[in-house]
């Protein structure tokens, strides 16, 4: 483990004090689809001045926490504004979430689906930022499938503590994983901007990114051990007793 990525992971200790709500991905509204299916009269009724909220909102997180992440001139520096900017930006993402709810008959599910592979055609075509440093694409390929796997993963255990078939001794775990997504999802959004709008981070800066982005595998061990009992009741419920093979049926097998 790298000495940035300990760093990383004090200070999500820190920051971790809360359940956060789960990330819905709100950041991608050309990916969200259904919205267009909304009627006239909707749009007539206040959609349009919560959609210039939704603007304002997204603009404060490109200009106020991505830009200033991506522009640091230090890893210092990047530390310290990342410290400051974390609950500024999960709070922004959550609430431009809360202000644009899915319609009826769109599976939240299929969004996000969109919104990762949106994210990876990104990362295939990016020619110039990743590539300046060795491997970077490689990395950021595999935290973004693995950021992918865990946000599912973590939805499947919200659901069984929501259901009963997780215990509540799952939640710390559940808790762990939300905050480690957020974390690996502030470098996802830095890297992207910097991609997008051609801002180029010092190399420091850039692999102080790709560290905290690699936070998806932590989320994903925390949603893996919280959804783990309900693994094991499955698991227990087998009868391997009527698996059990009758004497002689492995002969054919190993041979005299």
């Amino acid at each position: 483990m790298s000495q940035c990525f300990a760093e990383d992971r004090e200070t999500a200790k820190r920051l971790s004090t809360a359940i956060y709500a789960s990330p819905k991905f709100p950041e991608e509204p050309r990916i969200r689809i259904g919205i267009r299916s909304r009627s006239k009269k909707a749009v007539n009724s206040g959609v349009s001045s919560k959609a210039r909220v939704v603007s304002d909102l997204r603009k404060q997180l490109d200009t106020t926490i991505f830009r200033l992440l991506v522009t640091a001139q230090s890893k210092e520096q990047f530390q310290e504004l990342r410290s400051e900017l974390f609950s500024q930006f999960v709070n922004l993402s959550s609430t431009i979430a809360a202000l644009v709810p899915l319609p009826d008959g769109v599976d939240p599910n299929q969004v996000v689906e969109g919104v990762f592979a949106h994210l990876t055609e990104q990362f295939v075509a990016d020619s110039w930022l990743l590539p300046r440093l060795k491997d970077a694409k490689e990395e950021a390929r595999f935290c973004l499938d693995t950021l992918h796997r865990a946000h599912f993963l973590a939805e499947n255990v919200r659901e069984g503590l929501k259901s009963g078939t997780l215990p509540q001794e799952s939640r710390k775990c559940y808790a762990d994983a939300i905050s480690s997504e957020w974390w690996s999802i502030l470098h996802l959004r830095c890297i992207v901007f910097a991609i997008r709008h051609k801002v180029r981070p010092t190399d420091d800066v850039m692999l102080s990114l790709l560290d905290g982005f690699r936070y998806s595998v932590m989320s994903y061990a925390s949603a893996r051990q919280a959804i783990e009992p309900q693994i094991r009741a499955e698991y227990e419920s087998i009868d391997f007793n009527s698996l059990t093979p009758a004497e002689g049926d492995y002969v054919s097998d190993f041979g005299d």
